[in-house]
C-alpha cells in the first residue's frame, strides 16, 4: 500500500506485550554492563549473551507484530520502534516527507541522548574531494606513525588528536588543522544540556568558522556553516571510531592486499559497530504511513545496530550505506565524505606499516557485538623498505652516538633515572594544571554572552596545550629511565 493512500482509516500502532517491553527495556539496560557477557562464554551458553538474548526478543516481537512497527515502554521512554532497517528508514523518511520530523537525538548506551547535528546536503561531489582527501589522509597516517610509543602502539589521545586534524582540514582547509577549539566547540553542542544551552554552542561554533569563511583560500567546502557543521560532525566521528574499528578488523585479514582491505574493513565496521547504534526521531504533527496512524509526540526509535544483525541473521539488507553516521532517512554527501576519509587513512596506514591489535583479541569467526574505539590498543609495525615521512614539529630520534653522549652528560651529573624522576614530576603537575583549567572552564559561568565563551575557549586551550606539554614530557622521562 502507498503511504499516502487514504481507503482505509489508519490503524495506531499495537503495543508490545508486558514481557516484551520488560524484555527490551532489559536488553537496553544490558548494553552498559559488558561483562554480563563473561559466565555465559566461560560457560559455553552463547545463547545467554546480551547479543543473543536481544536478537530472540526482537524475532519474538517481530512475530507477535506481523513485522510492523510496535510501540514499546521501556526504562529510556516511551517509543514507536520500527523492526526491520526498510520499514525504519520508510518510516522516518515519510516523516521527513510531510514535515513533521523534529529533533533528532543519539540514544547512548545509559539512556543519554546527544544532541545531533541539522542533515545539510554538501554542494559538492565526492569525486572533486577525492584527491584532496587522500593527500590529507596520507600526511596525517605518516604524522600518526612517528608519534607511535615504544611498543608501536599509538595512544587514543594521539590517535584522536591527528584523526580530528584531518577532520578539520577537510572540511574547513589546512588553515583550520590546528583549531582544536573548532572540534571541542561541536563536542560541546552534542552535550548541551537543553536548548537555549544547545543555541549557544551553535552560535559559538558559527563565530569560530568565520575566520575560514571570510577568506576563501583556506578551502572550507562550502560557506553555509550549518553544512560545515554537519560535515565536520561526521568526519570526526568516522576518523576518531570507524577507522580505529576498521583497523582492528584488519588484523583478522592480512592476506588480502591493502587497497581492498581498507575498504572492505571500513564498510564492515561501520555496519556491524555504527557510530550511532540507535537514534530518536521526534514527530511533531500526526502522519499516517502505510495505514499506520503515527500521533504527535511520538518518538520512532531507529535501534540501527539491532536491525542490521537481525537483518544479517534473515539475509535482509536495506536502510542507507550511511545510516549508522548520519541519522537522516536519505542517503548523506557529507557521511559518504566520512566514509571515504576513514578509508583513505586505513588505506594510508597500512601501505606503510602492518597493524596488529594488542586488546581486546579477536576471532574471526565470534566477533563481539560491540567493538568501542577508545578500548582498542592498535600498534603497526613498519613493512620491510617502508619510509614515514611525518609532517610534524616532532624532532628526529638520535641516532646511537647522539645517545651515548647524551646519556655521557647525564651521568656526568645525576643519574638519568634521577633526570626521568623529576621530569615525571614536571608532567604530572602540568596534568593536574589542564585538569584545573578544563574544570573551570565547564563552569556554567561562561554561557552568558560571546565574550564568556571566548574565555571558555581560551582556558581549553590552554589546558590543552598542557596536556600536549605533559605528554612529550613524559616520553622524554620514558626515554631517560630506559
Amino acid at each position: 500500500m502507498n503511504a499516502s493512500d487514504t481507503t482505509t482509516a489508519p490503524r495506531r500502532p499495537a503495543t508490545a506485550w508486558p514481557l516484551e517491553n520488560a524484555l527490551i527495556s532489559a536488553a537496553m539496560a544490558a548494553q552498559r554492563v559488558s561483562w554480563i557477557d563473561a559466565p555465559a562464554r566461560a560457560l559455553g551458553l552463547k545463547p545467554f549473551t546480551r547479543h543473543s538474548l536481544t536478537r530472540q526478543v526482537l524475532v519474538q516481537l517481530r512475530r507477535t507484530a506481523h513485522g510492523r512497527p510496535t510501540r514499546l515502554r521501556t526504562a529510556f521512554g516511551t517509543f514507536l520502534m520500527p523492526l526491520t532497517t526498510d520499514d525504519a528508514t520508510s518510516l522516518i523518511g515519510q516523516a521527513e516527507e510531510a514535515g513533521v520530523r523534529g529533533p533528532v537525538a543519539a540514544l547512548t548506551a545509559d539512556g543519554h541522548r546527544l544532541r545531533l547535528t541539522e542533515h545539510v546536503a554538501l554542494p559538492v561531489s565526492l569525486s572533486i574531494l577525492r584527491a584532496r582527501v587522500s593527500a590529507a589522509a596520507a600526511e596525517e597516517a605518516a604524522a600518526l606513525l612517528s608519534v607511535r610509543q615504544g611498543d608501536d602502539t599509538v595512544s587514543r589521545s594521539d590517535w584522536c588528536a591527528h584523526t580530528q586534524r584531518l577532520a578539520r582540514r577537510i572540511v574547513l582547509g589546512d588553515d583550520a588543522a590546528d583549531d582544536t577549539l573548532v572540534t571541542d566547540i561541536l563536542d560541546a553542542t552534542t552535550r548541551a544540556a537543553d536548548a537555549a544551552e544547545h543555541a549557544d554552542r551553535i552560535a559559538a561554533l558559527h563565530r569560530r568558522f568565520d575566520p575560514y569563511l571570510q577568506d576563501p583560500g583556506t578551502g572550507p567546502l562550502t560557506d553555509d556553516p550549518v553544512a560545515l557543521q554537519h560535515a565536520l560532525e561526521m568526519l570526526t566521528r568516522a576518523l576518531d571510531d570507524t577507522a580505529a574499528q576498521a583497523l582492528a578488523l584488519v588484523t583478522l585479514q592480512p592476506a588480502l592486499p591493502a587497497a581492498d582491505r581498507a575498504e572492505r574493513a571500513v564498510d564492515e565496521a561501520l555496519h556491524r559497530y555504527p557510530p550511532l547504534p540507535a537514534t530518536v526521531h521526534e514527530v511533531r504533527a500526526p502522519f499516517a504511513w502505510h495505514g499506520l496512524a503515527v500521533e504527535a509526540g511520538t518518538e520512532i526509535l531507529y535501534a540501527t545496530t539491532w536491525l542490521n544483525d537481525l537483518d544479517d541473521d534473515q539475509e535482509q539488507t536495506g536502510g542507507t550505506p550511511t545510516a549508522g553516521l548520519c541519522a537522516a532517512p536519505a542517503p548523506c554527501c557529507a557521511a559518504a565524505l566520512g566514509v571515504l576519509a576513514a578509508t583513505e587513512l586505513v588505506r594510508a596506514l597500512t601501505q606503510h606499516a602492518e597493524p596488529a591489535l594488542r586488546a581486546p583479541r579477536l576471532k574471526a569467526d565470534a566477533l563481539p557485538a560491540e567493538l568501542p574505539a577508545h578500548s582498542l590498543a592498535l600498534a603497526f609495525t613498519d613493512t620491510e623498505g617502508a619510509t614515514v615521512h611525518a609532517a610534524t614539529d616532532t624532532p628526529p630520534p638520535l641516532d646511537a652516538a647522539q645517545a651515548a653522549a647524551v646519556r655521557a652528560a647525564a651521568a656526568a651529573g645525576q643519574s638519568p633515572a634521577h633526570y626521568a624522576l623529576l621530569i615525571t614530576a614536571s608532567a604530572s603537575r602540568l596534568e593536574e594544571h589542564a585538569r584545573q583549567l578544563s574544570d573551570c572552564a565547564r563552569q556554567s559561568g561562561w554561557n552568558h554572552d560571546a565574550f564568556g565563551e571566548r574565555c571558555r575557549m581560551t582556558l581549553l586551550a590552554h589546558a590543552e596545550r598542557c596536556a600536549r606539554s605533559a605528554a612529550d614530557t613524559r616520553k622524554v622521562a620514558e626515554w631517560l629511565a630506559n
